[in-house]
């Protein structure tokens, strides 16, 4: 057979060069998937432990939050009691102006201070979870949506104003205390407007403990999702392998049989090309 160059042997070469080179590609592509495949699903798998192991982290963090809320709620609940149970007996007796002097100047200012040192602390902590499950849900195979309306740290935060706000109450009703003995009518009054403000405060913390259990709820889902992932992730991983495989095999029967036409149109006739001509001829 004598080769000659036309326009059909030209495009024959094309075909044999372009058919060459990506059967060469999917052999290679072929091979770093089965070498990378052990790796990656080491690199997946840690990568998913670290991820549970600060999702576990996170739940720690808010059951303390949740515990820390709680004590600060029974507190001021415990507060609240005192301070509407001596605004009662105002009215009835001005021996009792001496004893409630005492525990606003004493008892509820501290008992208030060691609340806000607390609920400081709680923000910090509710802050890091926010930005944590904010970083989480964006992580790809997790397909939890996390965008409360309200973040835990600006809840936490909003109880903190309205809390700081009672020093005041206190230092007024203190005062009048102390200047007014007589003015029982207006301590009386300043009281059962402390015990609102106490009342009004432990209603807030209260929603906060529900919030807190919300956010557990869901980190506890996160890490159901994660801990399905993990438990999944080498048979995910052989698929993905398996499936790559595949389309660079078919991709490679599809340029075998390119580089078979290229060759036909440069004039190399195989038996099977062959056997087609007579057929047709016929």
């Amino acid at each position: 057979m004598k080769f000659r160059w036309n326009l059909q042997s030209i495009l024959g070469l094309t075909l044999v060069v372009v058919a060459a080179a990506s059967l060469a590609l999917d052999a290679a592509g072929i091979i770093q998937i089965w070498m990378l495949r052990e790796p990656v699903t080491q690199d997946a798998i840690n990568t998913l432990d670290l991820l549970n192991s600060a999702l576990d982290t996170t739940a720690q963090g808010l059951s303390i939050v949740k515990t820390s809320l709680k004590s600060v709620t029974d507190s001021l609940g415990a507060l609240e009691s005192t301070v509407a149970s001596a605004a009662a007996t105002i009215d009835q007796a001005s021996t009792t102006v001496g004893s409630l002097s005492s525990i606003v100047g004493k008892n509820l200012s501290g008992t208030i201070d060691s609340a806000l040192g607390a609920l400081d602390a709680v923000e910090n902590t509710a802050r890091t979870v926010d930005d944590f499950l904010a970083g989480v849900s964006k992580l790809p195979f997790v397909n939890i949506n996390y965008n409360p309306e309200q973040s835990l740290s600006a809840s936490v935060s909003a109880v903190t104003e309205k809390l700081a706000q009672v020093p005041t109450s206190l230092s007024s009703l203190e005062t009048n205390l102390g200047e007014s003995g007589n003015s029982l009518d207006k301590v009386g009054g300043d009281a059962r407007a402390l015990s609102s403000s106490l009342g009004q405060v432990q209603d807030e913390l209260q929603k906060l403990v529900d919030v807190i259990a919300q956010y557990q709820t869901q980190v506890a889902a996160f890490q159901g999702t994660i801990q399905n992932l993990r438990a999944n992730i080498v048979t995910i991983m052989w698929g993905i392998a398996l499936f790559l495989t595949f389309i660079l095999l078919w991709l490679a029967v599809t340029m075998l049989m390119t580089l078979f036409k290229g060759l036909a149109w440069m004039g190399f006739n195989f038996h099977l090309f062959q056997t087609q001509d007579k057929s047709l001829a016929k």
